[in-house]
């Protein structure tokens, strides 16, 4: 899923990080086509990071999956926060990993950021260091427990 303020740049290196991580191209993970239409997470798009995203995601994503259901992960990508200092400059962008638990298994492993010129730009480090980041995110996300997700506080 895509939040409002992420760029059609770094919604296509998102979308290129996940498939070079499938492993039908001896990636990482199995990419499958989800059972829960993405429209069911349209009400999230205006949601923050900071606040309500991780409840909204986690309550569509457990309201629509059977127990039975194969596990399941749904990446956010939305703009980098102008506030937070920029490793890499123009081109941050933001991922979160959410998984069927009430709460992150590694909050740090499920919030990263990408730089969208990684593929491109000075050599295979940066690319690699964003499949990593990515693998570890969606990983960590997998190894949820579950849960019932609550609200955050006002």
């Amino acid at each position: 899923m895509t939040l409002d303020d992420a760029r059609q740049g770094q919604i296509k290196h998102g979308r290129s990080v996940i498939a070079a991580l499938d492993g039908k191209r001896l990636g990482r993970v199995e990419v499958i086509e989800p059972t829960v239409p993405t429209d069911d997470f349209r009400a999230c798009e205006d949601d923050t990071p900071e606040y309500g995203l991780a409840f909204c995601v986690r309550f569509y994503l457990s309201r629509s999956l059977a127990p039975e259901s194969p596990p399941h992960v749904v990446v956010a990508f939305t703009d980098r926060e102008q506030s937070v200092s920029q490793e890499r400059g123009r081109g941050d962008m933001r991922a979160l990993c959410f998984g069927r638990g009430a709460e992150p298994a590694d909050a740090q492993a499920q919030d990263i950021w990408l730089w969208t010129d990684s593929a491109r730009v000075h050599g295979i480090n940066d690319w690699e260091r964003d499949k990593d980041a990515l693998a570890a995110c969606i990983e960590a996300a997998l190894s949820e427990a579950p849960g019932e997700p609550r609200p955050r506080p006002l």
